[in-house]
């Protein structure tokens, strides 16, 4: 599980690096320039619709990674978009394989997620249809933790959606080398301060 955690930290790290030798404060500040206004209309999204219970239930492939960004700012949803280019590399970087690795997702809410040769266990509960929310545990470092997930229904596959700020503050909270790695606490602070950004990837059957 400590690579699902990480999955945000390494997409953010990738989108950082491209600003070179310019800092995030400028870099935020000349992609600010290109719009009149950060608070410039956004087009409307799409609304979303959520798999019934039943339907989650058997095994799920992985397809690929999945960012969006629930919220109305420019900056933020230019910088998603960056980001969203290059969950490939960070896919291929994490040895996920579209097609081999999988989920499986029994009737008691107890999961085997399976990444090559690697199994791992977890459980879901408090699934909302109405809403598509699901609370996911697992353990870390024998610590028992719990995130909230969003499953959406995207023309027959499924994206399971985590709120980023959420995945920082774990990834904060249990990666021993936090406080040494500025580059992922400027990813951090950049998540902190556009509220909405979600990772999380995308399965089929």
């Amino acid at each position: 599980m400590k690579k699902i955690l990480l999955l945000i930290a390494l997409t953010t790290m990738v989108f950082v690096q491209r600003a070179d030798a310019q800092s995030l404060d400028a870099l935020m500040r000349s992609i600010t320039a290109l719009f009149s206004t950060d608070s410039e209309e956004q087009p409307a999204q799409q609304k979303e619709t959520y798999p019934a219970a039943e339907k989650l239930k058997g095994r799920w492939i992985y397809d690929s990674l999945a960012i969006d960004y629930k919220g109305d700012s420019s900056v933020a949803a230019l910088a998603v978009s960056t980001l969203e280019s290059q969950l490939p590399t960070v896919a291929a970087k994490f040895e996920l394989v579209a097609g081999r690795d999988n989920i499986m997702i029994n009737d008691d809410g107890s999961m085997i997620i399976t990444t090559g040769q690697t199994k791992n266990s977890a459980y879901c509960s408090n699934y909302d249809p109405k809403t598509g929310s699901a609370t996911l545990m697992f353990k870390l470092k024998d610590q028992n933790i719990s995130i909230r997930a969003t499953a959406i229904d995207v023309n027959g596959k499924i994206k399971l959606m985590f709120n980023a700020n959420e995945l920082m503050d774990l990834i904060a909270k249990n990666y021993s080398k936090f406080d040494e790695m500025t580059t992922l606490q400027m990813a951090k602070g950049v998540i902190d301060s556009y509220p909405g950004i979600r990772v999380g990837t995308v399965l089929k059957r």
